[in-house]
């Protein structure tokens, strides 16, 4: 930390002279030295915390509206049924009135069909817009159907083509754990964000049909979510990219066994054991690997 070359210096060692004061160990790479100055300059101010940051909002907003929503309809709910209650023995009284009218003058079975429409209406209108839109996701998403078993295929292949992305920046000779590339520059970028607006899309199917939406903010593949697809849409803001948590990618690996289930491919419970712990263990691996490796690169950047 303390060899800091600064620009005009001779330097030692060989070293050629680094710009705006980077330390020894941080612009001797190969990706360093092929940079402009004016990305050099760019890259003295990290924004990785941008990009974390966003996911962490994301989730924090989302559980907060979640537990609003649930408080509210909680206190709507026991207001009404304190209204219910209080129109009962009115309701009775009157039904209890008009019994004895028709019983008087004949017509008792009409007034029995007047009641039971009223409380079918009334059904009804408690089912509302929202059970059916829930309805219709969890048909649309559900494993049992020919369309939630493709959609599940294409979020499978979407994702490994989104692993395939990090895969490629990451191995690029001239890679950077932060670079300030353009979104209009870097046709990576563009296409892991069709990839993600696509995983947002089918991220608010699944948060519509789920029953307990709590829950659901806490799974594991809506917290992939969380730290993919936030990201990007940051990315195009900053005008620069991040290699980020999107290796979380890799744990969409453990829905194999399902789509080979849906291709009946695996027959056996043997088999689909089987399946389900490789594809368990290959995921971890990735993922583990990813994890060391993005730690690995902030460590250097702030030491940096």
């Amino acid at each position: 930390m303390s060899d800091v070359y600064h620009s005009g210096s001779g330097g030692s060692k060989g070293f050629p002279p680094a710009p705006y004061g980077y330390p020894m160990h941080c612009n001797m790479s190969r990706a360093f030295q092929e940079m402009t100055d004016e990305e050099r300059k760019c890259l003295e101010e990290r924004k990785y915390w941008c990009f974390l940051l966003s996911s962490i909002v994301t989730f924090c907003v989302s559980m907060l509206l979640v537990v609003m929503w649930r408080i509210i309809t909680h206190l709507f709910c026991q207001r009404r049924e304190r209204d219910d209650l209080d129109t009962v023995p009115e309701q009775l009284e009157v039904l209890t009135n008009q019994s004895f009218f028709s019983n008087v003058n004949g017509k008792h079975g009409l007034l029995k069909n007047e009641v039971d429409g009223f409380a079918v209406k009334q059904e009804e209108v408690q089912i509302g817009w929202m059970t059916e839109a829930k309805d219709w996701a969890g048909e649309l998403i559900s494993g049992q159907s020919m369309t939630g078993r493709i959609l599940v295929v294409l979020v499978f292949i979407l994702s490994i083509g989104s692993l395939i992305i990090y895969f490629y920046d990451a191995s690029h000779p001239n890679f950077q754990v932060e670079t300030c590339v353009s979104w209009s520059d870097s046709p990576s970028q563009q296409i892991d964000l069709g990839f993600n607006i696509f995983f947002l899309i089918y991220f608010f199917i699944r948060f519509i049909a789920a029953s307990d939406k709590v829950w659901f903010l806490l799974e594991v593949y809506s917290f992939i979510d969380y730290f993919t697809i936030p990201p990007s849409f940051v990315a195009i803001y900053l005008e620069r990219n991040w290699l980020g948590l999107r290796f979380l990618r890799a744990l969409r690996l453990m829905t194999v066994p399902d789509i080979l289930q849906y291709l009946n491919v695996l027959k056996t419970s043997s088999s689909i054991r089987l399946t389900q712990l490789l594809s368990i263990f290959i995921s971890v691996c990735l993922t583990g690997a990813g994890f060391i490796h993005v730690v690995s690169l902030l460590t250097i950047c702030l030491m940096c």
